[in-house]
């Protein structure tokens, strides 16, 4: 009782690191899920709540799907789904209803990767050529650029709104990102609008004329839930 309802359901959504923007602000207190069976990593557990590995990073440990994981092998436990694994397929040509389906299932991890293919280099960027006031404001605002829109304050709507407002690139990065969600959020939407929503929100990131947006934008064609056999 102590260390679920204390630890977890205290220190669990205050501290730590945040692998995925999901809708509550857990956090994963160490990528070491050792001493509560593997709820330190709260965030991916959040994130993923059906799945039996609550680890999904390389360099997290689960001691808990280490034992479902020996029970298994044993005939003494059956795993039933887990984490979804991004596929890729790199010579893939174009974005397909393959791919749309793909990038719905991968949508947490595909908007991770738009943090650190987009977000993150061009905060950088930008931070490298203002003056020192902006420098400060870029560093304090800079998570907010990527963090679940419902878990912003006042104060963070404020300071977001300061960069957004004296930067037009990251001003683009960010309604990009958020245009990217919505398009995830479209449950009334066909398979076809949603293939079709994600056509054009590729061709608005290609003619951004943003390198890092472009790229991004390209890779998602890439995704795949049946790659193709050499």
């Amino acid at each position: 009782p102590l260390l679920a309802a204390g630890v977890i359901n205290g220190i669990g959504h205050a501290l730590g690191y945040r692998n995925f923007e999901c809708k509550d602000a857990a956090t994963n207190i160490l990528p070491w899920g050792i001493l509560i069976g593997g709820e330190e990593l709260h965030n991916n557990h959040h994130t993923y709540p059906s799945s039996a590995k609550l680890s999904v990073r390389k360099w997290e440990f689960d001691i808990g799907w280490m034992w479902i994981r020996l029970f298994s092998m044993v005939g003494l436990a059956n795993v039933r789904r887990v984490a979804p694994v991004p596929v890729r397929e790199p010579n893939k040509p174009m974005l397909d209803m393959d791919s749309a389906r793909a990038l719905l299932s991968n949508r947490f991890q595909v908007m991770a990767q738009y943090r650190r293919m987009v977000i993150k280099p061009l905060v950088k960027a930008e931070r490298e050529r203002v003056d020192a006031s902006m420098q400060r404001l870029l560093k304090q605002a800079r998570k907010l650029l990527w963090r679940e829109t419902e878990l912003l304050k006042p104060k963070h709507h404020e300071r977001l709104n300061q960069v957004l407002e004296s930067n037009q690139t990251l001003q683009l990065i960010y309604q990009k990102r958020l245009e990217l969600q919505q398009i995830w959020n479209r449950t009334s939407s066909s398979g076809q609008e949603r293939l079709q929503a994600l056509r054009e929100w590729c061709q608005q990131a290609e003619a951004s004329g943003i390198k890092a947006l472009q790229e991004f934008a390209d890779s998602l064609r890439t995704y795949t839930l049946q790659p193709v056999r050499g």
